[in-house]
Protein backbone atom coordinates (compact mmCIF):
# COMPACT_ATOMS: atom_id res chain seq x y z
CA UNK A 1 0.00 0.00 0.00
CA UNK A 2 1.09 3.56 -0.57
CA UNK A 3 0.30 6.42 1.71
CA UNK A 4 -1.81 9.35 0.62
CA UNK A 5 -0.75 12.77 1.92
CA UNK A 6 -3.22 14.26 4.39
CA UNK A 7 -5.07 17.24 3.01
CA UNK A 8 -6.46 18.62 6.24
CA UNK A 9 -6.42 22.33 6.96
CA UNK A 10 -3.29 22.42 9.08
CA UNK A 11 -2.47 25.87 10.28
CA UNK A 12 -6.08 27.00 10.01
CA UNK A 13 -7.60 29.26 12.64
CA UNK A 14 -10.75 27.59 14.01
CA UNK A 15 -13.36 29.28 16.14
CA UNK A 16 -13.97 26.03 18.05
CA UNK A 17 -11.69 23.03 18.50
CA UNK A 18 -12.85 19.55 19.51
CA UNK A 19 -10.08 17.42 20.99
CA UNK A 20 -10.74 13.71 21.33
CA UNK A 21 -9.21 10.64 22.92
CA UNK A 22 -10.32 7.02 22.63
CA UNK A 23 -10.49 5.20 25.94
CA UNK A 24 -9.96 1.45 26.61
CA UNK A 25 -13.69 0.72 26.19
CA UNK A 26 -13.49 2.11 22.65
CA UNK A 27 -15.44 5.26 23.56
CA UNK A 28 -14.51 8.53 21.84
CA UNK A 29 -14.37 11.19 24.56
CA UNK A 30 -13.93 14.90 23.97
CA UNK A 31 -13.22 18.36 25.30
CA UNK A 32 -14.07 21.52 23.35
CA UNK A 33 -12.42 24.93 23.55
CA UNK A 34 -12.89 28.34 21.92
CA UNK A 35 -10.19 29.76 19.69
CA UNK A 36 -8.41 31.62 22.49
CA UNK A 37 -7.86 28.38 24.43
CA UNK A 38 -6.44 26.31 21.56
CA UNK A 39 -2.78 26.95 22.51
CA UNK A 40 -3.44 25.89 26.10
CA UNK A 41 -5.17 22.71 24.91
CA UNK A 42 -1.92 21.82 23.13
CA UNK A 43 0.31 22.70 26.08
CA UNK A 44 0.13 22.26 29.02
CA UNK A 45 -3.19 20.59 28.15
CA UNK A 46 -6.58 20.38 29.82
CA UNK A 47 -7.23 18.50 33.04
CA UNK A 48 -8.95 15.12 33.09
CA UNK A 49 -9.54 12.56 35.81
CA UNK A 50 -7.77 9.18 35.55
CA UNK A 51 -11.30 7.73 35.43
CA UNK A 52 -11.43 8.67 31.74
CA UNK A 53 -9.53 5.41 31.20
CA UNK A 54 -12.23 3.51 33.08
CA UNK A 55 -15.51 4.85 31.67
CA UNK A 56 -17.49 1.82 30.57
CA UNK A 57 -19.43 1.20 27.37
CA UNK A 58 -22.77 0.94 29.20
CA UNK A 59 -22.50 4.75 29.56
CA UNK A 60 -23.03 4.44 33.29
CA UNK A 61 -20.24 2.53 34.99
CA UNK A 62 -16.63 3.21 35.88
CA UNK A 63 -14.26 0.25 36.00
CA UNK A 64 -12.13 1.35 38.94
CA UNK A 65 -8.79 -0.37 39.52
CA UNK A 66 -5.99 0.06 42.03
CA UNK A 67 -4.28 2.36 39.53
CA UNK A 68 -7.37 4.23 38.27
CA UNK A 69 -9.58 5.97 40.78
CA UNK A 70 -10.93 9.33 41.88
CA UNK A 71 -7.58 10.68 43.11
CA UNK A 72 -5.21 12.39 40.72
CA UNK A 73 -5.28 14.55 37.63
CA UNK A 74 -3.93 14.16 34.11
CA UNK A 75 -3.61 16.41 31.11
CA UNK A 76 -4.99 15.90 27.62
CA UNK A 77 -2.80 17.57 25.03
CA UNK A 78 -4.05 17.86 21.45
CA UNK A 79 -1.70 17.37 18.54
CA UNK A 80 -2.19 20.51 16.47
CA UNK A 81 -0.01 19.12 13.66
CA UNK A 82 -2.75 16.51 13.18
CA UNK A 83 -5.60 19.05 13.27
CA UNK A 84 -8.27 18.94 10.55
CA UNK A 85 -11.18 21.26 9.83
CA UNK A 86 -14.70 19.83 10.01
CA UNK A 87 -16.16 23.03 8.57
CA UNK A 88 -15.17 26.66 8.19
CA UNK A 89 -15.03 27.31 11.94
CA UNK A 90 -14.95 23.89 13.63
CA UNK A 91 -11.73 21.91 13.91
CA UNK A 92 -10.80 18.52 15.34
CA UNK A 93 -7.51 17.25 16.73
CA UNK A 94 -6.49 13.99 18.43
CA UNK A 95 -5.28 14.11 22.00
CA UNK A 96 -2.89 12.18 24.24
CA UNK A 97 -2.65 11.82 28.01
CA UNK A 98 0.24 13.17 30.07
CA UNK A 99 0.71 13.57 33.81
CA UNK A 100 1.10 17.02 35.30
CA UNK A 101 4.87 16.82 34.89
CA UNK A 102 4.49 16.17 31.17
CA UNK A 103 5.29 12.45 31.28
CA UNK A 104 3.20 10.23 28.95
CA UNK A 105 0.49 8.25 30.76
CA UNK A 106 0.92 4.51 30.09
CA UNK A 107 -2.83 3.88 29.74
CA UNK A 108 -2.97 6.35 26.82
CA UNK A 109 -3.79 4.48 23.62
CA UNK A 110 -2.33 6.97 21.14
CA UNK A 111 0.83 7.23 23.20
CA UNK A 112 1.08 3.43 23.30
CA UNK A 113 0.79 3.23 19.52
CA UNK A 114 3.46 5.91 19.19
CA UNK A 115 5.81 3.83 21.36
CA UNK A 116 5.19 0.68 19.29
CA UNK A 117 5.75 2.56 16.01
CA UNK A 118 8.97 4.03 17.38
CA UNK A 119 10.08 0.52 18.33
CA UNK A 120 9.40 -0.69 14.79
CA UNK A 121 11.50 2.15 13.44
CA UNK A 122 14.46 1.16 15.60
CA UNK A 123 14.42 -2.28 13.93
CA UNK A 124 14.35 -0.75 10.45
CA UNK A 125 10.66 -1.50 9.84
CA UNK A 126 8.05 0.95 8.61
CA UNK A 127 4.31 0.36 8.47
CA UNK A 128 1.32 1.67 6.56
CA UNK A 129 -2.21 0.98 7.76
CA UNK A 130 -5.54 1.22 5.96
CA UNK A 131 -8.95 0.82 7.57
CA UNK A 132 -12.29 -0.59 6.47
CA UNK A 133 -15.18 0.55 8.65
CA UNK A 134 -18.58 -1.11 8.58
CA UNK A 135 -21.55 0.69 10.12
CA UNK A 136 -25.32 0.60 10.13
CA UNK A 137 -27.74 3.48 9.67
CA UNK A 138 -30.52 3.62 12.25
CA UNK A 139 -33.26 5.96 13.33
CA UNK A 140 -32.48 8.65 15.93
CA UNK A 141 -33.28 6.29 18.83
CA UNK A 142 -31.44 3.36 17.28
CA UNK A 143 -34.50 1.84 15.65
CA UNK A 144 -34.14 -0.21 12.48
CA UNK A 145 -34.84 1.66 9.25
CA UNK A 146 -37.30 0.43 6.61
CA UNK A 147 -35.30 -1.57 4.09
CA UNK A 148 -37.76 -3.14 1.67
CA UNK A 149 -35.57 -2.22 -1.29
CA UNK A 150 -32.31 -3.37 0.29
CA UNK A 151 -30.18 -5.97 -1.47
CA UNK A 152 -26.69 -7.07 -0.51
CA UNK A 153 -24.30 -4.55 -2.10
CA UNK A 154 -27.27 -3.33 -4.15
CA UNK A 155 -27.56 0.00 -5.92
CA UNK A 156 -30.95 0.51 -4.23
CA UNK A 157 -29.11 1.23 -0.98
CA UNK A 158 -27.06 3.93 -2.68
CA UNK A 159 -30.11 5.57 -4.22
CA UNK A 160 -32.16 5.28 -1.02
CA UNK A 161 -29.48 7.19 0.90
CA UNK A 162 -27.97 9.19 -1.96
CA UNK A 163 -28.01 12.54 -0.17
CA UNK A 164 -26.33 11.04 2.89
CA UNK A 165 -23.64 9.37 0.76
CA UNK A 166 -22.97 12.54 -1.22
CA UNK A 167 -22.50 14.57 1.96
CA UNK A 168 -20.25 11.97 3.58
CA UNK A 169 -17.94 11.84 0.59
CA UNK A 170 -17.85 15.63 0.23
CA UNK A 171 -17.17 16.23 3.93
CA UNK A 172 -14.54 13.51 4.12
CA UNK A 173 -12.73 15.16 1.22
CA UNK A 174 -13.01 18.59 2.83
CA UNK A 175 -11.63 17.20 6.11
CA UNK A 176 -8.65 15.60 4.40
CA UNK A 177 -9.87 12.01 4.70
CA UNK A 178 -8.81 9.80 1.81
CA UNK A 179 -11.84 7.65 0.95
CA UNK A 180 -11.16 4.74 -1.38
CA UNK A 181 -14.78 3.62 -1.61
CA UNK A 182 -18.16 3.64 0.13
CA UNK A 183 -20.67 0.92 -0.65
CA UNK A 184 -23.74 -0.87 0.72
CA UNK A 185 -22.88 -3.99 2.69
CA UNK A 186 -24.55 -7.34 3.26
CA UNK A 187 -26.79 -6.24 6.13
CA UNK A 188 -29.88 -4.08 5.84
CA UNK A 189 -28.96 -0.37 5.99
CA UNK A 190 -25.31 -1.37 6.42
CA UNK A 191 -22.42 0.35 4.63
CA UNK A 192 -18.66 -0.01 4.48
CA UNK A 193 -16.22 2.86 4.05
CA UNK A 194 -12.62 2.12 3.06
CA UNK A 195 -9.95 4.66 3.93
CA UNK A 196 -6.61 5.02 2.16
CA UNK A 197 -3.46 3.86 3.98
CA UNK A 198 -1.27 6.17 6.01
CA UNK A 199 1.35 5.79 8.69
CA UNK A 200 -0.14 3.98 11.72
CA UNK A 201 -0.85 6.98 13.94
CA UNK A 202 -2.23 9.13 11.13
CA UNK A 203 -4.34 6.18 9.96
CA UNK A 204 -5.86 5.70 13.41
CA UNK A 205 -6.47 9.45 13.69
CA UNK A 206 -8.14 9.37 10.28
CA UNK A 207 -10.50 6.60 11.41
CA UNK A 208 -11.59 8.60 14.47
CA UNK A 209 -12.14 11.67 12.30
CA UNK A 210 -14.16 9.59 9.83
CA UNK A 211 -16.48 8.47 12.61
CA UNK A 212 -17.03 12.11 13.60
CA UNK A 213 -17.85 13.05 10.01
CA UNK A 214 -20.27 10.14 9.69
CA UNK A 215 -22.00 11.08 12.95
CA UNK A 216 -22.37 14.75 11.99
CA UNK A 217 -23.81 14.00 8.56
CA UNK A 218 -26.19 11.36 9.90
CA UNK A 219 -27.65 13.81 12.40
CA UNK A 220 -28.50 16.26 9.63
CA UNK A 221 -30.57 13.53 8.01
CA UNK A 222 -32.38 12.55 11.20
CA UNK A 223 -30.30 9.36 11.46
CA UNK A 224 -27.76 7.80 13.79
CA UNK A 225 -24.90 5.44 13.00
CA UNK A 226 -24.36 2.23 14.91
CA UNK A 227 -20.76 1.12 15.30
CA UNK A 228 -21.80 -1.87 17.38
CA UNK A 229 -20.21 -5.22 16.48
CA UNK A 230 -23.78 -6.56 16.28
CA UNK A 231 -26.37 -3.79 15.89
CA UNK A 232 -29.40 -6.13 15.68
CA UNK A 233 -29.63 -9.66 17.02
CA UNK A 234 -31.13 -11.04 13.81
CA UNK A 235 -28.75 -9.18 11.51
CA UNK A 236 -25.13 -9.26 10.47
CA UNK A 237 -22.21 -7.87 12.43
CA UNK A 238 -19.98 -4.89 11.75
CA UNK A 239 -16.23 -5.21 11.39
CA UNK A 240 -13.40 -2.68 11.37
CA UNK A 241 -10.73 -4.52 9.42
CA UNK A 242 -7.15 -3.30 9.25
CA UNK A 243 -4.85 -3.67 6.25
CA UNK A 244 -1.15 -3.42 7.07
CA UNK A 245 1.92 -3.17 4.87
CA UNK A 246 5.39 -3.55 6.33
CA UNK A 247 8.58 -2.36 4.72
CA UNK A 248 12.17 -3.11 5.69
CA UNK A 249 13.59 0.24 4.73
CA UNK A 250 11.77 0.86 1.46
CA UNK A 251 11.44 -2.81 0.52
CA UNK A 252 8.00 -4.42 1.07
CA UNK A 253 8.13 -7.70 2.96
CA UNK A 254 4.79 -9.17 1.83
CA UNK A 255 5.81 -9.42 -1.83
CA UNK A 256 8.86 -9.98 -4.04
CA UNK A 257 10.29 -12.84 -2.01
CA UNK A 258 10.87 -16.57 -2.53
CA UNK A 259 8.24 -17.74 -0.06
CA UNK A 260 4.60 -18.73 -0.56
CA UNK A 261 2.75 -16.23 -2.78
CA UNK A 262 5.89 -14.11 -2.97
CA UNK A 263 6.41 -13.55 0.76
CA UNK A 264 9.87 -12.57 1.90
CA UNK A 265 11.37 -14.38 4.87
CA UNK A 266 10.52 -11.42 7.11
CA UNK A 267 7.00 -11.41 5.68
CA UNK A 268 6.59 -15.05 6.65
CA UNK A 269 7.79 -14.31 10.16
CA UNK A 270 5.40 -11.34 10.49
CA UNK A 271 2.34 -13.34 9.44
CA UNK A 272 3.41 -16.18 11.72
CA UNK A 273 3.61 -13.70 14.59
CA UNK A 274 0.07 -12.48 13.92
CA UNK A 275 -1.38 -15.99 13.70
CA UNK A 276 0.52 -17.14 16.79
CA UNK A 277 -0.68 -14.18 18.88
CA UNK A 278 -4.23 -13.90 17.51
CA UNK A 279 -5.97 -15.66 20.40
CA UNK A 280 -4.17 -13.35 22.86
CA UNK A 281 -4.96 -10.28 20.75
CA UNK A 282 -8.68 -11.02 20.53
CA UNK A 283 -9.51 -9.10 23.71
CA UNK A 284 -8.02 -5.93 22.18
CA UNK A 285 -9.43 -6.43 18.69
CA UNK A 286 -12.94 -7.61 19.58
CA UNK A 287 -13.25 -7.68 23.35
CA UNK A 288 -16.57 -5.97 24.06
CA UNK A 289 -19.51 -7.80 25.57
CA UNK A 290 -21.25 -7.61 22.17
CA UNK A 291 -18.26 -8.82 20.15
CA UNK A 292 -18.92 -12.50 20.76
CA UNK A 293 -22.21 -12.23 18.86
CA UNK A 294 -20.19 -11.48 15.71
CA UNK A 295 -17.17 -13.73 16.29
CA UNK A 296 -18.72 -16.84 14.75
CA UNK A 297 -18.00 -19.00 11.71
CA UNK A 298 -19.83 -17.91 8.58
CA UNK A 299 -19.82 -14.21 9.56
CA UNK A 300 -16.64 -13.24 7.65
CA UNK A 301 -15.35 -12.11 11.02
CA UNK A 302 -12.03 -13.96 10.88
CA UNK A 303 -13.11 -16.37 13.60
CA UNK A 304 -10.12 -18.70 13.20
CA UNK A 305 -6.47 -18.07 14.08
CA UNK A 306 -5.01 -18.97 10.69
CA UNK A 307 -3.93 -17.27 7.47
CA UNK A 308 -4.85 -17.64 3.84
CA UNK A 309 -4.61 -15.87 0.51
CA UNK A 310 -7.91 -14.02 -0.02
CA UNK A 311 -9.52 -16.21 2.67
CA UNK A 312 -12.24 -14.10 4.28
CA UNK A 313 -12.89 -16.56 7.11
CA UNK A 314 -9.27 -16.51 8.26
CA UNK A 315 -8.30 -13.98 10.92
CA UNK A 316 -5.28 -13.05 8.78
CA UNK A 317 -5.98 -12.61 5.06
CA UNK A 318 -3.11 -12.06 2.66
CA UNK A 319 -4.00 -9.75 -0.24
CA UNK A 320 -1.75 -10.41 -3.23
CA UNK A 321 0.17 -7.80 -5.17
CA UNK A 322 -0.70 -7.44 -8.83
CA UNK A 323 -2.48 -5.29 -11.42
CA UNK A 324 -5.75 -5.54 -9.47
CA UNK A 325 -4.01 -4.32 -6.30
CA UNK A 326 -1.82 -1.37 -7.35
CA UNK A 327 -0.96 -0.53 -3.74
CA UNK A 328 0.86 -3.81 -3.36
CA UNK A 329 0.52 -6.87 -1.16
CA UNK A 330 -0.80 -6.35 2.33
CA UNK A 331 -2.23 -8.29 5.24
CA UNK A 332 -5.81 -7.76 6.37
CA UNK A 333 -6.61 -8.54 10.00
CA UNK A 334 -10.32 -9.34 10.00
CA UNK A 335 -10.93 -10.10 13.68
CA UNK A 336 -11.45 -6.44 14.60
CA UNK A 337 -14.76 -4.71 15.23
CA UNK A 338 -15.71 -1.06 15.80
CA UNK A 339 -15.94 -1.44 19.60
CA UNK A 340 -12.13 -1.75 19.69
CA UNK A 341 -9.84 1.13 20.54
CA UNK A 342 -8.20 1.65 17.14
CA UNK A 343 -4.89 2.84 18.63
CA UNK A 344 -4.52 -0.16 20.93
CA UNK A 345 -5.65 -2.52 18.15
CA UNK A 346 -3.06 -1.17 15.71
CA UNK A 347 -0.35 -1.30 18.36
CA UNK A 348 -1.21 -4.93 19.18
CA UNK A 349 -1.19 -5.98 15.51
CA UNK A 350 2.09 -4.26 14.69
CA UNK A 351 3.67 -5.50 17.91
CA UNK A 352 2.67 -9.10 17.17
CA UNK A 353 4.09 -8.89 13.64
CA UNK A 354 7.33 -7.42 14.99
CA UNK A 355 7.61 -10.20 17.59
CA UNK A 356 7.17 -12.79 14.86
CA UNK A 357 10.08 -11.23 12.98
CA UNK A 358 12.26 -10.91 16.08
CA UNK A 359 11.61 -14.53 17.09
CA UNK A 360 11.80 -15.85 13.50
CA UNK A 361 8.56 -17.78 13.95
CA UNK A 362 7.92 -20.38 11.24
CA UNK A 363 4.96 -19.70 8.96
CA UNK A 364 2.18 -22.27 9.47
CA UNK A 365 0.63 -23.88 6.38
CA UNK A 366 -1.81 -21.73 4.47
CA UNK A 367 -5.50 -22.40 5.07
CA UNK A 368 -6.95 -22.77 1.60
CA UNK A 369 -10.54 -23.65 2.55
CA UNK A 370 -13.22 -22.16 4.75
CA UNK A 371 -12.01 -23.25 8.20
CA UNK A 372 -15.62 -23.33 9.36
CA UNK A 373 -16.15 -26.41 7.19
CA UNK A 374 -13.46 -28.41 9.02
CA UNK A 375 -14.14 -30.82 11.84
CA UNK A 376 -12.62 -30.33 15.28
CA UNK A 377 -10.15 -33.10 14.48
CA UNK A 378 -9.17 -31.44 11.19
CA UNK A 379 -8.74 -28.07 12.89
CA UNK A 380 -6.51 -29.64 15.54
CA UNK A 381 -4.44 -31.47 12.93
CA UNK A 382 -3.93 -28.22 11.02
CA UNK A 383 -3.21 -26.35 14.28
CA UNK A 384 -6.03 -23.90 13.56
CA UNK A 385 -7.47 -22.41 16.73
CA UNK A 386 -11.03 -21.05 16.71
CA UNK A 387 -11.39 -17.65 18.33
CA UNK A 388 -13.76 -17.59 21.27
CA UNK A 389 -17.31 -16.27 21.26
CA UNK A 390 -17.32 -16.41 25.08
CA UNK A 391 -16.23 -12.96 26.21
CA UNK A 392 -15.38 -13.90 29.80
CA UNK A 393 -12.80 -16.34 28.41
CA UNK A 394 -11.53 -13.69 26.00
CA UNK A 395 -10.99 -11.24 28.86
CA UNK A 396 -9.22 -13.87 30.98
CA UNK A 397 -6.89 -14.69 28.10
CA UNK A 398 -6.12 -11.01 27.59
CA UNK A 399 -5.39 -10.60 31.29
CA UNK A 400 -2.95 -13.51 31.34
CA UNK A 401 -1.22 -12.77 28.04
CA UNK A 402 2.51 -12.25 28.40
CA UNK A 403 2.68 -11.40 24.69
CA UNK A 404 0.10 -8.64 24.94
CA UNK A 405 1.65 -7.22 28.09
CA UNK A 406 5.03 -7.14 26.38
CA UNK A 407 3.55 -5.16 23.47
CA UNK A 408 1.19 -2.73 25.23
CA UNK A 409 2.55 -2.68 28.78
CA UNK A 410 0.88 -3.75 32.01
CA UNK A 411 -0.98 -0.46 32.74
CA UNK A 412 -2.65 -0.45 29.31
CA UNK A 413 -3.61 -4.13 29.49
CA UNK A 414 -4.94 -3.71 33.03
CA UNK A 415 -7.16 -0.84 31.88
CA UNK A 416 -8.44 -2.86 28.91
CA UNK A 417 -9.15 -5.85 31.14
CA UNK A 418 -10.96 -3.67 33.69
CA UNK A 419 -13.47 -2.14 31.26
CA UNK A 420 -14.15 -5.42 29.45
CA UNK A 421 -14.47 -7.39 32.67
CA UNK A 422 -16.93 -4.76 33.91
CA UNK A 423 -19.08 -5.46 30.83
CA UNK A 424 -18.95 -9.23 31.34
CA UNK A 425 -19.69 -8.91 35.06
CA UNK A 426 -22.63 -6.54 34.67
CA UNK A 427 -24.19 -8.24 31.63
CA UNK A 428 -23.46 -11.93 32.29
CA UNK A 429 -26.51 -13.80 31.02
CA UNK A 430 -28.27 -11.33 28.78
CA UNK A 431 -29.85 -12.51 25.55
CA UNK A 432 -28.63 -11.38 22.15
CA UNK A 433 -31.69 -9.12 21.88
CA UNK A 434 -30.95 -7.48 25.23
CA UNK A 435 -27.27 -6.93 24.44
CA UNK A 436 -27.83 -5.53 20.97
CA UNK A 437 -30.58 -3.22 22.18
CA UNK A 438 -28.51 -2.01 25.14
CA UNK A 439 -25.28 -1.36 23.24
CA UNK A 440 -26.52 -0.46 19.74
CA UNK A 441 -25.43 3.18 20.03
CA UNK A 442 -22.78 2.72 22.72
CA UNK A 443 -19.89 3.50 20.34
CA UNK A 444 -21.76 6.06 18.26
CA UNK A 445 -20.79 9.71 18.06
Amino acid sequence: MQSGAPSGALGADPTVLIGTIVNPAGLILAKTVPQVRVPAFASPGLGASPTWHAFAADQVGIAFTDAIGVVGDQRIRVDLEAMHMLDATLAWAPGEFFDQAGVPVPQCARGTLRRVVDGLGRTGLRALVGHELEFMLTGPEGQQLPSHLWAQYGVAGVLEHEAFIREVLAECHAAGIGVDQLHPEYGRSQFELSIEPRDPIAAADQLVLTRLVLGRVARRHGLRISFSPKPFADGVGCGAHQHISLMAGDVPIFTGGPGPTGLTTEGEYAIAGLVDAMVDLQGVLSGSVVSGLRMLPGQWAGAFACWGVENREAAVRLVRAGPANPRGANVEVKAIDPSANVYFATAAILGAAALGIAQELPLPPETTVDPGTLTDAQLAEADIRPLSAEQSAVVDTMDGSAVLRAILGDPAVDALVAVRRYEVTHFPDHTADTLTNRFRLAWSV
